[in-house]
């Protein structure tokens, strides 16, 4: 079954054509009804324009071409074939919609003028019409068939950005709590092996698992809050390194940090915050014979430099640690890159070292 818009569509043509026939001059053949039966068998075609449309132009043609060709009253029947020939125009890519143009103008008036020559008659004094109709139908199908494409890739645009935005919320959720719940796993540890022997000690413990548990839920509820509000700021960067300090302390470690970072633009300052974070967060998890942790932050002009270093040694392979490999850095990584940086992780003499490069352009186009 035709669609309704189609079907409308159909209607006001024939409407138009018939009410123009009507206020033509008169002349040698009559409208009725013949001419009008045409006028509908072209509308009544249109209705299945959106399902095949190249038939549709041709069974549009036909009944519109021996309209003129009979001597109906001159009038704008044509508009029905610029109807058919737009809806092909607006579903084909330009060549081919111009080349659609061109024979559509080429079969009818050269369909006309053989059969001038044919009955003797003059040629058909409206070939001028013919091609702007065409031409018309040609230029605002094309037109229609641009802006459905523009507006079909700022949809894709728009689609990858949410996308992204997604991913780099899940990543700073994972962010979160696993550096949260390995701080609290140490700390715990701690409190449990002091509680017999030195009960302050295990009470400060369970106080720093208390402000790391808070610390972490109001940084998830800063991170989902963009789920309900873009405006809102969402989490935090290289001002929070006191956090991470702290943290590393908790858990026996000393955490140094070097260097002036300076204003960064948001995404740099939070990536760059993720990566010490995580760094020390592995260092806590799978390097317990270390004592030491240095970040260093070197500033250029054109990219933020991150070495975070510790003493413990190489990582043990995850047979041993009992736990497999976390999925941190492979999505630090990730977030470097979208920013048009890098980022890499290897053991270094005595301990592991990551290093990451972030551009200060800001994010690089996808």
């Amino acid at each position: 079954m035709p669609s309704v818009r189609d079907v409308l569509v159909a209607l006001a043509a024939c409407a138009a054509a018939v009410a123009g026939a009507l206020l033509a001059e008169p002349s040698a053949r009559p409208l009725l009804p013949w001419g009008a039966l045409l006028v509908v068998a072209a509308g009544a075609a249109l209705c299945w324009r959106s399902r095949r449309p190249v038939a549709v132009l041709v069974a549009v043609m036909v009944p519109t071409a021996l309209y003129y060709w009979l001597g109906h009253p001159d009038g704008p029947a044509s508009l029905l074939v610029a109807v058919a020939v737009y809806t092909v125009a607006s579903r084909v890519p330009w060549p081919r919609a111009v080349l659609t143009g061109v024979v559509v103008v080429v079969v009818w008036a050269g369909a006309d003028l053989a059969l001038a020559a044919a009955g003797g008659r003059p040629g058909y004094d409206h070939h001028w019409w013919i091609a702007a109709t065409v031409g018309w139908g040609v230029a605002v199908g094309a037109l229609r068939r641009a802006a459905q494409a523009t507006a079909g890739r700022a949809e894709e645009r728009l689609a990858r950005r949410v996308e992204q935005e997604r991913l780099r919320i899940a990543r700073d959720v994972h962010d979160v709590v696993s550096h949260s719940l390995s701080m609290i796993v140490v700390q715990a540890g701690v409190g449990a092996h002091v509680a017999g022997r030195r009960p302050e000690e295990a009470v400060a413990a369970l106080e720093r698992i208390r402000d790391t548990g808070a610390a972490a839920l109001r940084e998830l509820r800063g991170t989902l809050a963009l789920l309900r509000d873009e405006d809102e700021p969402v989490g935090g960067g290289l001002d929070r390194l006191d956090e991470v300090v702290h943290a590393g302390r908790a858990a026996g470690l000393t955490v140094t940090v070097t260097g002036d970072p300076g204003r960064l633009p948001g995404e740099v300052d939070r990536t760059a915050f993720a990566v010490v974070r995580e760094a020390v967060t592995n260092t806590v998890r799978h390097a317990p014979s270390a004592t030491r942790v240095d970040v260093r932050l070197d500033r250029r002009p054109a990219a933020l430099h991150l070495r975070v270093s510790d003493d413990g040694g190489p990582p043990a392979p995850p047979a041993e640690r009992g736990r497999p490999d976390g999925q941190g850095l492979r999505g630090l990584a990730e977030r470097a890159a979208a920013l048009g940086g890098e980022l890499s992780a290897a053991p270094a003499a005595g301990g592991h070292v990551v290093t990451a490069t972030l551009p200060l352009r800001g994010e690089a186009p996808a």
